[in-house]
């Protein structure tokens, strides 16, 4: 008895010392919470924080703020890429008070990049640093911030989240935000296929190669920011013309375990769509997950659709030096298609639609993985690989909207879209030394490959009203069926060299070599002339194989007139191989050269950019493009059909310029409200110097408008932001001969000018609820923005009325 009583007394020691030990664990091993600023007591957000003892890691949040497991006597080490590495002691003063990090640069940057972050506080768009990360950012640059953007995002209205970027045309037919067309220094908005257009640096076009068009956005509800990048340093991501459009997914939350987010929004119109989020940080560990799901009747008769996102990313820092990030996106969605109207028809009812039988439906899925590694002091090496799989598909009558739908089997035109790559980048910074200067320099070499195969069919469907998306005889269709593989390989490099503290000198090279082929059939009917019956078909067979190496070559260079003004000036050559879309079309009233070929010229700007204090903030740009062989739709000779041909050599000159001023904060840079008023203006001059044709010599390009502007005034407190917008566009021409009397088909005619004002306001609540409320199109104006030659047309495509919406936001997190 005495021996089991000793071991039970022997037990019940151990056990209290476990229990004491985790007790003190408990109270020695808490949190140490503090902020991370610079020198000009910005915050710096995404600092690697790693404690030495126990080796917990975290990063910095949005706003600097940290929170990390610690005891008394352990060490702390704050790190990020461009910044001095500081460890600190654990003291028992810094769980009372937080800790007051500041960090210096390893080397001091251009004045750009400290000010940033306090651009994005104050203005919602700024400039982005020289560098970052693995990019080198040079010439026409910008970054919106949507955190604190006022406007329809739900929706996605670009006209509102795009108002700060000069030079940008927007085709406004869709009002749900299901897909958006921008182009910008006078480029075609069609899809945003003039952009490389990316999401957290990775392809999320159809085929970036063949097909570069966009028909999956991602949720403006999701973005932490948009990039814009123009000029030299653009040859980065590709050779298209109109440069780099990326969007940047939010971060997970990284000071918190769980943190919960919704959204959920009424308009007009039947609209009704609610967002939802969850993400956190788990140790070295973050997640999140999000879904929006929004569907509406539309503006127009025949307009419903229901559409799904998601998105579900985890990341997990390996080591203190190596990150590796997975990420998965969905989206699909079912649009019943109202069709184009004639200009007569527009003018009685814009609202009205002719077809009621006409679909379409995306699905889109994309799959990629990032692989982050600092190497040494100031080194960073980046993998990014990425896949896709998605369709879509269109049915419906393609006939001309003059024309009834006279029933019967519909037409259907499916895509099929399965492509991948890989990227990798290394940037390293270096400093020259010299007796009259110091030289600081970053460079970045890179190389990509990507391979893809895209399959376009054209046949008869159902005779319904449904979207019945089956082909009556799926193995000989009675149109087209066509396979496109292509496959890249590109290598690039870009070297930037700070020279002393007011010169800057970059250049940029990228090689070029592409393989694109088709091989498929299509099908020629011989029709009766008077009772229009089908005398023959020919069935012909085609193929097509094409190799190139194109190398280019951008240059630019900025000198710093002040400590926060920039003088800066850009040169790049610009290449777009044949689209698919170029060369087969699905319209029966539209041909195609045979002797159809590449678009190739380069760009060039010269800028002045600044901030005065925190109070103004401006950008002016004067621009020229020369685009030689430009693709467009023109009147076939001797013929009632358009030819999708090589119009001629084309120039785009203009002047760009924005600015935004808060005049409250110029008489107390401290003050918790602001009064700002912002200027965006362009005037475009766009024209066809060379031609196969010679009326065409003069003439305007198609979808410029020569002057657009827009301007808003915005009034914001702690809890309160309201704003009011106007935007105007100069009337435009839908074709080459630049016609001003619409055709019968409403495809070719002037797009008259247009002025539509936004207003929209957010409340703040408390730290957990806030409302908004906003009106699009506040006076209701009657207006379109383009002429569809196909679908979602043909015809003319009505812009959205007057749609008052609602959202209310509540978002929880856990301490």
């Amino acid at each position: 008895m005495p021996s089991n009583l000793a071991r039970t007394f022997s037990s019940l020691r151990v056990v209290l010392s476990i229990v004491f030990l985790i007790t003190m664990c408990s109270v020695y091993a808490q949190h140490v919470r503090g902020v991370v600023y610079d020198e000009h007591a910005l915050t710096i957000p995404g600092v690697l924080i790693r404690n030495l003892a126990n080796s917990a890691i975290t990063r910095s949040d949005l706003d600097g703020s940290f929170s990390i497991r610690s005891t008394v006597g352990d060490s702390l080490d704050f790190s990020i890429f461009g910044y001095e590495h500081q460890t600190i002691a654990v003291t028992s003063e810094l769980f009372q008070s937080g800790a007051k990090i500041k960090l210096n640069p390893s080397i001091q940057e251009v004045s750009e990049t400290r000010v940033t972050r306090k651009r994005l506080a104050d203005f919602d768009v700024g400039f982005l640093p020289p560098v970052k990360n693995v990019q080198i950012y040079t010439g026409t640059n910008a970054v919106i911030q949507l955190e604190n953007l006022n406007g329809a995002k739900s929706s996605g209205n670009a006209r509102e989240m795009f108002a700060k970027i000069p030079g940008l045309n927007i085709w406004e037919n869709d009002g749900a935000g299901i897909q958006i067309g921008i182009g910008g220094r006078g480029l075609s908005p069609n899809r945003t296929a003039n952009f490389n257009t990316r999401q957290n640096g990775y392809d999320i076009s159809a085929d970036a190669l063949g097909y570069p068009e966009s028909y999956y956005t991602p949720p403006f509800e999701a973005l932490q920011s948009i990039e814009i990048i123009r000029g030299s340093a653009s040859l980065q991501y590709g050779t298209q013309f109109g440069g780099l459009l990326n969007f940047i997914i939010r971060d997970p939350s990284l000071s918190s375990p769980f943190e919960f987010t919704t959204r959920n929004t009424v308009g007009m119109y039947g609209y009704m769509a609610t967002f939802n989020r969850v993400s956190g940080t788990l140790g070295r560990t973050s997640y999140q997950v999000y879904h929006q799901f929004k569907r509406g009747n539309g503006y127009r008769a025949n307009s419903d659709f229901t559409q799904h996102q998601a998105f579900a990313q985890i990341s997990q820092q390996l080591t203190e030096k190596i990150r590796l990030r997975v990420e998965y996106t969905h989206m699909n969605y079912l649009a019943q298609q109202a069709g184009g109207l004639s200009d007569l028809a527009f003018e009685t009812d814009p609202r009205q639609s002719l077809r009621d039988r006409n679909w379409f439906e995306v699905n889109w899925n994309l799959l990629a993985m990032h692989y982050d590694q600092d190497v040494g002091k100031d080194a960073k090496f980046n993998v990014r690989a990425f896949g896709m799989l998605s369709t879509r598909k269109t049915l419906g009558f393609l006939g001309k909207i003059t024309q009834s739908d006279p029933g019967g089997p519909r037409d259907m035109i499916a895509g099929d879209f399965k492509n991948g790559g890989v990227e990798a980048r290394f940037l390293d910074r270096y400093i020259i030394p010299t007796k009259k200067m110091e030289i600081r320099g970053a460079y970045l070499v890179g190389g990509r490959f990507y391979k893809g195969q895209t399959t376009a069919d054209q046949g008869r469907a159902t005779d319904g009203t449904d979207p019945d998306f089956t082909y009556q005889h799926p193995d000989d269709l009675e149109n087209s069926s066509f396979s496109f593989p292509s496959q890249n390989f590109a290598a690039f490099a870009e070297n930037i060299l700070f020279l002393g503290k007011k010169v800057t000198i970059n250049f940029g090279v990228r090689y070029e070599n592409i393989y694109s082929a088709s091989a498929g059939y299509y099908k020629q009917y011989a029709i009766h002339p008077v009772n229009y019956d089908t005398l023959a078909i020919y069935t012909l067979r085609d193929s097509n194989e094409v190799k190139r190496s194109v190398p280019l070559f951008g240059a630019g260079a900025s000198y710093k007139t002040g400590k926060r003004s920039t003088l800066y000036t850009n040169f790049t050559q610009n290449y777009r191989a044949i689209n698919f879309s170029d060369i087969r079309v699905s319209n029966p009233n539209i041909v195609v050269d045979s002797t159809i070929k590449d678009e190739y010229g380069y760009t060039g700007e010269l800028g002045f950019r600044g901030l005065v204090k925190s109070w103004l903030i401006y950008d002016i740009a004067a621009f020229y493009v020369f685009y030689g062989d430009k693709i467009g739709l023109a009147p076939k000779a001797g013929t009632v059909q358009k030819e999708r041909t090589n119009i001629g050599d084309a120039q785009n000159m203009g002047i760009e310029f924005f600015s935004e001023i808060d005049f409250l904060k110029i008489k107390s840079d401290t003050s918790k409200y602001g009064l700002s008023w912002f200027v965006n203006v362009a005037y475009i001059s766009a024209h066809y110097i060379h031609s196969k044709e010679n009326s065409y010599v003069g003439k305007e390009v198609e979808y410029v408008s020569p002057f657009i502007l827009k301007s808003g005034i915005k009034f914001r407190s702690e809890k309160l932001s309201v704003q009011i917008q106007g935007s105007y566009n100069a009337a435009q021409f839908s074709d080459a001969t630049n016609s001003v009397e619409p055709s019968g088909d409403a495809v070719i005619g002037l797009v008259p000018s247009y002025f539509v004002v936004d207003i929209s306001s957010r409340y703040k609540i408390n730290k957990a609820f806030s409302i908004e409320l906003g009106i699009n199109n506040a006076t209701n104006q009657s207006y379109f923005t383009r002429r569809a030659t196909a679908y979602p047309g043909p015809g003319i495509l009505p812009s959205d009325g007057i749609n008052v919406y609602g959202t209310v936001q509540y978002q929880f997190r856990m301490k």
